[in-house]
């Protein structure tokens, strides 16, 4: 037990010196409010944090305070301190309870970042994360329930409250974490980053770690038979129902990029034993045809239906795992698949159909979601790449002049992106590079104004990156790169790339989950009450690859002068 103190008054002295430095950042909360609040959470890791709280006359009396009372129950009930965490108030506005609601009610889902004291002697104040991670905040209501938020004080020895104040006190804090290791870190203490570390720049070493943790937690998702756990809410520990086979194969492409930068062989046999089950859930269209060319199809069995994207991604997902392993083990199949794409393409209008129904194969939706058209753009491609059948560039050169007639630049798809960057390396055909630019040109203001930490988008820019230096480093005829900048990309990827950072499981985050064991190391979407899909977790890690694999050039172009 002993032990146990000592390891908690260590990691103390070590937030004390970033929490109480030379300037004095206290001194006008307490001079406003006549008083200061103090929190300090600790965690083992398997359990949710308790957070021990005080308020006093003075920032230090206050973290004084709450620390000993961590003391009492480290000391009474052997809780193991491998993450503690320090917020201490230090800026703050009182306001009206009713104009607070109306803030919230123009705020994303889990979006509004500051505390709230519901008195003025701060002993009735909770953070932003309980507010959030703990759902104390009815963001679809626009409110905060009174039974609920009561229930949350009399389980953390909060006095209970009666009614809502009129005014109460919207807080910030001063904010350190420290981990199991010892590290310190200085937190963000407002603004859509608030709670998570500060860090100087993004740089390889960090792309590098969230490409091989995001990946070891997907492998660690895929059971005995090869199937992943879809998905849960962190918050509540609630599963996601269902399964999506389109979803579960471009999983699989995260372990396999994952597997370039590690070659960690657990990872590659996760990722077979998950093709294993891909391949399981595919149907001839002729199985009775013989020694004749065939067609085959990617199915979603549970709901009796094939998606064309489905057939895209497994081809995707196959030929990287070749090219990973030099063989040529699935080309028969990827051929196959590809023949299931073209089944329904039509030549005329560049259109792909979209959904037929399991297992008769007759058609269903004609369209079901844009996506589908670039992914396929892009398995077709790849499957000339390794098969060299014309028919296949021929048709994704048809579709992707389709995409130019009908502006496709307007949906910001990252798959489109995919696209044309794979398209143009069998055609370099100029209006397919200018088309490949304005996808991205077009759309750089909004992925840069974006408030949440949609994955995608900086794939889309990754992609569209490649495709620009190719096109310097081969000298090809692209008119639309004459007015682009380049730099301004760079930086939009750096930007993003860190910004995307609010949605990865920090310790500071999922501390306050109820397993945070659970969610480690992977991405969570918070508008979403922190959902962790698989899929969620997959565009994160095949973003933050393409960041890891051009970062020399990436780097190189930031540097210089703007």
């Amino acid at each position: 037990m002993n032990t146990l103190l000592t390891q908690f008054e260590n990691k103390c002295a070590l937030l004390e010196k970033e929490l109480f430095g030379a300037d004095d950042i206290f001194g006008g909360f307490i001079a406003e409010f006549g008083r200061a609040a103090a929190f300090v959470s600790v965690c083992n890791i398997n359990e949710q944090a308790y957070i021990f709280r005080a308020s006093a006359n003075s920032a230090k009396e206050a973290w004084q305070t709450a620390k000993e009372r961590a003391s009492d129950f480290i000391r009474s009930e052997g809780l193991s301190p491998l993450w503690v965490k320090a917020d201490i108030t230090a800026d703050g506005k009182k306001r009206k309870y009713s104009d607070v609601l109306k803030t919230i009610s123009k705020c994303r889902e889990k979006f509004f970042r500051r505390g709230i004291a519901f008195d003025n002697d701060l002993c009735a104040a909770v953070i932003e994360t309980e507010l959030n991670e703990c759902s104390l905040i009815d963001y679809k209501e626009s409110r905060i329930e009174l039974t609920e938020l009561n229930k949350y004080f009399a389980e953390n020895d909060i006095k209970t409250l009666t009614q809502f104040p009129d005014e109460v006190i919207v807080f910030t804090c001063k904010s350190v974490f420290c981990d199991q290791k010892n590290a310190v870190y200085e937190l963000y203490p407002q603004g859509r980053n608030c709670g998570r570390r500060i860090r100087d720049s993004f740089d390889k070493e960090t792309a590098e770690r969230l490409v091989t943790t995001s990946a070891e937690y997907l492998a660690m998702q895929i059971g005995l038979d090869g199937k992943f756990d879809y998905g849960f809410y962190p918050t509540c520990e609630k599963l996601i129902p269902g399964y999506n086979i389109l979803r579960h194969a471009s999983s699989i492409w995260s372990l396999l990029c994952s597997y370039r930068i590690t070659h960690d062989r657990f990872i590659l046999e996760q990722a077979e034993n998950a093709i294993g089950y891909m391949l399981k859930n595919m149907a001839l269209k002729y199985p009775k045809r013989e020694g004749l060319e065939n067609v085959l199809y990617l199915c979603e069995k549970t709901k009796n239906e094939v998606k064309i994207g489905g057939n895209a991604i497994a081809i995707i997902v196959l030929t990287e795992y070749m090219n990973v392993l030099g063989n040529d083990k699935y080309v028969k199949i990827v051929k196959q698949l590809a023949n299931g794409i073209l089944e329904l393409f039509d030549e005329r209008s560049g259109s792909f159909f979209h959904v037929l129904k399991y297992p008769s194969l007759a058609p269903c939706d004609k369209f079901r979601t844009v996506y589908y058209d670039g992914e396929c753009v892009f398995a077709l491609s790849r499957a000339y790449g390794v098969t060299k059948d014309a028919r296949y560039f021929k048709a994704a050169a048809i579709a992707v002049d389709r995409f130019i007639r009908e502006n496709y630049e307007q949906y910001a798809d990252h798959w489109v992106a995919y696209a044309v960057n794979e398209l143009t390396k069998h055609i370099p055909s100029e209006k397919y590079l200018n088309f490949g630019i304005l996808n991205v040109q077009s759309n750089l203001e909004k992925i840069l104004n974006t408030t949440t930490t949609y994955h995608t988008y900086l794939e889309l820019l990754c992609v569209s990156f490649e495709l620009v230096q190719r096109i310097k480093e081969k000298r090809l005829n692209c008119s639309a790169l004459e007015e682009f900048d380049e730099k301004a990309l760079a930086d939009a990827i750096f930007y993003r790339a860190d910004y995307m950072l609010n949605g990865y499981c920090y310790p500071e985050y999922v501390m306050y989950f109820p397993c945070p064991h659970n969610s480690l190391g992977a991405f969570f979407i918070r508008h979403d009450n922190y959902r962790m899909r698989i899929d969620d977790v997959q565009h994160f890690c095949s973003a933050y690859y393409s960041v890891y694999r051009n970062y020399e050039k990436l780097d190189e172009i930031r540097k210089q002068d703007g």
